[in-house]
């Protein structure tokens, strides 16, 4: 065996996924050794339904993450626009109507976003800013009041459980496997991947870096109509200050992850990962009675050590 096969073989490390995956079955089996009722068959469809939401739009944000685009400070507020407007069109034009305008309109804020971040070329100022436009929107076209909507479709939407798998995780699900897809196999998911992995290499290539946002800012505007439409058919009402704070949440998932900061690394379902780990988490701590400000603390820890961690990891494997 050569000096060349030893070193080869000391680099080999578990993919990024897995590191996941370990935490998640870790922090399973100890809540529910030592938490009672988290076992729970319904306690779990809780879990499982959080991360479903949470992940969906996680997933839309590690394309603007892995593309090199840092994050979008907007997802939160545009789904409160989106509730809204789900909510006024379905009532109006119905269940299907309003479900195709809303992805519609869904996908225009993105494509709007990412000219933006194109031309001022900083996503968090742009984003941030395209935030409190949406989160304005949203208390205009709603009249700063509770908008309800009376669809049994709708309500069929949010609240059933097909297989005993609520509709939000058969999203969820499809989305991760979709995404990872995406951007393994089609041409567009590996100039997404190069064009975060170094940008100005990527303009003197030739690739195509506005495509590359564009796609990025509509993915995260998708999922962040998903969980939107699935929130107001879930509770058959909509109002301007839904999601707010949420997009800690999103970002988080995206870090504990494990998807490189500065881009070019990782894949959509490592977001999910995260997300599915955060929620699990998320449950421990509320049913051991610890509280917001201790739960939003030890969040953000994770997020800081996941970060380091992978920094660590990554730092290693060259």
């Amino acid at each position: 065996m050569t000096s060349q096969d030893v070193s080869h073989r000391a680099k080999v490390t578990l993919p990024k996924t897995a590191y996941g995956l370990i935490a998640i079955l870790v922090l399973l089996v100890v809540a529910s050794v030592t938490t009672p009722g988290f076992a729970r068959v319904d306690n779990i469809f809780v879990v499982i339904r959080a991360a479903s939401l949470t992940g969906i739009v996680a997933i839309g944000m590690s394309y603007i993450t892995i593309s090199g685009n840092l994050f979008a400070l907007s997802a939160s507020a545009l789904g409160a626009l989106l509730a809204v407007l789900f909510a006024l069109l379905t009532a109006a034009l119905g269940l299907a109507a309003g479900l195709f305008l809303t992805l519609g309109i869904a996908v225009l804020c993105g494509l709007a976003q990412s000219v933006a971040i194109s031309l001022i070329g900083n996503p968090i100022i742009t984003t941030l800013a395209f935030g409190t436009v949406f989160r304005g929107l949203a208390a205009l076209f709603s009249g700063n009041s509770i908008l309800r909507i009376e669809s049994e479709a709708a309500l069929w939407l949010g609240t059933a459980r097909p297989l005993g798998i609520p509709t939000q995780s058969w999203a969820f699900i499809m989305a991760a496997i979709l995404s990872w897809f995406i951007i393994r196999h089609f041409k567009i998911g590996r100039e997404i991947v190069l064009c975060g992995a170094n940008p100005k290499a990527a303009v003197a290539s030739g690739l195509r870096v506005g495509l590359v946002t564009a796609i990025a800012c509509a993915a995260l505007s998708i999922g962040v109509a998903i969980m939107a439409i699935m929130t107001v058919s879930q509770f058959s009402q909509a109002k301007a200050d839904l999601f707010m704070g949420y997009d800690f949440d999103y970002i988080a998932a995206v870090l504990v992850g494990g998807i490189a900061l500065r881009g070019g690394k990782g894949t959509p379902l490592q977001a999910a990962l995260g997300a599915v780990l955060i929620a699990l988490l998320q449950n421990f701590m509320l049913l051991h009675g610890l509280s917001a400000g201790v739960r939003m603390t030890i969040v953000g820890l994770l997020v800081i050590a996941s970060i380091s961690l992978f920094h660590i990891l990554q730092g290693r494997g060259r």
